[in-house]
């Protein structure tokens, strides 16, 4: 709650106050002492006036969609409902513009509602950072009736989005993609083992006699050759170091680390996912768990999960994936690639780390 003070209706109060003292002192008489008591109690009354149109205005905030991404416009409806007999005068609606975007209403706008009367306003909305927060009205204004504070309070019920990040190429700038998909666990689709497999095919020139099977040849009556098996390739796991969030999560500085962080780990499992190659995530949701993308379907399940679904349940989960990562950064892993994305690294450290 902030209150404002204006200085003019205080003073032409005070200056109101002044001369009714002087006139019930000098001329006495009911109707004297009336307007000063009735001068006495403008402030009480209005504070009371103030206090009854908060307590009785109802505000309802939606977006036409459960979940929302980055960037992407939908529609936003307020509906302000004042439920008591007392008319609300000019209140003022104050946006979180510093992180979504209302297009048809204006930060600090006002508007006025009679008694019992409803006021739906529509407009527009963009989300600036992925993750969950407010968005919408944050704060409205009450002026008392003769203009001499104004006080801002807190909506009742604040609105919380849930904002996907958008699906970019942002991870392939940083990490060397083709090398990690030559390092991962399924087979290669031009690197072939030593040691011939059981896969056949007829003889081409320039294939080594080692490779000729004799027995198939003689009964297909040509040469055949045993085909090499596709190399084994290393398996690719993304460790999402989430930062330990702040008491709140509604910290500017906090959502911005928290949007680069989603959309590099969601542009990572994007690339894997739509060439079906399988990835392996380690993140926080409670706890420490854990999931494989290697389809547009499983990659659209973990999409549906960083939104708002990364966060440490207590300060066991939060510990066991710094372990992890300690571990991984400090010890070589010959059968797998790991990738460390850090939310909130260290001064001169990076935010990606591979290793492997």
């Amino acid at each position: 709650m902030r209150v404002r003070i204006h200085k003019r209706g205080v003073i032409a109060y005070f200056l109101g106050l002044v001369l009714s003292i002087v006139f019930a002192s000098y001329y006495g008489g009911p109707v004297s002492f009336a307007w000063l008591y009735g001068m006495l109690l403008v402030i009480p009354v209005s504070i009371l006036y103030t206090i009854l149109n908060y307590k009785f205005l109802n505000i309802f905030q939606e977006i036409e969609v459960y979940k929302v991404t980055k960037g992407e416009e939908h529609r936003y409806r307020v509906l302000f409902e004042n439920s008591g007999i007392l008319p609300v005068h000019r209140m003022g609606m104050y946006t979180l513009d510093d992180r979504c975007s209302l297009y048809e209403i204006e930060n600090g706008q006002h508007i006025s509602l009679d008694n019992h009367q409803k006021k739906e306003l529509l407009s527009g909305i963009t989300c600036k950072y992925a993750g969950a927060y407010n968005i919408g009205i944050d704060r409205i204004s009450l002026s008392d009736p003769f203009y001499m504070y104004t006080v801002e309070l807190d909506v009742q019920y604040n609105f919380r989005a849930i904002v996907r990040p958008q699906i970019t190429d942002v991870a392939t700038k940083v990490l060397d993609i083709e090398n990690l998909i030559n390092n991962t666990g399924l087979k290669s689709n031009r690197l072939y083992e030593d040691i011939p497999g059981s896969d056949m095919r007829a003889y081409q020139k320039g294939d080594s006699l080692k490779s000729i099977n004799w027995k198939v040849s003689a009964k297909h009556n040509e040469l055949m050759v045993r085909v090499p098996e596709k190399m084994e390739k290393r398996t690719v796991t993304i460790l999402m170091d989430a930062a330990n969030s702040p008491e709140s999560r509604e910290d500017l500085e906090y959502l911005k680390k928290r949007d680069i962080f989603l959309e590099f780990v969601v542009s990572a499992a994007w690339h894997f996912g739509e060439q079906g190659v399988p990835v392996r995530l380690i993140y926080p949701s409670g706890d420490v768990k854990e999931s494989t993308v290697d389809s547009n379907e499983s990659f659209m399940d973990f999409y549906s999960i960083v939104a708002d679904g990364i966060f440490y349940g207590s300060d066991k989960a939060f510990n066991e994936m710094q372990r992890l990562v300690e571990e991984r950064r400090n010890n070589v892993n010959d059968n797998d690639t790991w990738i460390i994305i850090r939310e909130d690294p260290g001064e001169g450290e990076s935010s990606c780390l591979i290793c492997g």
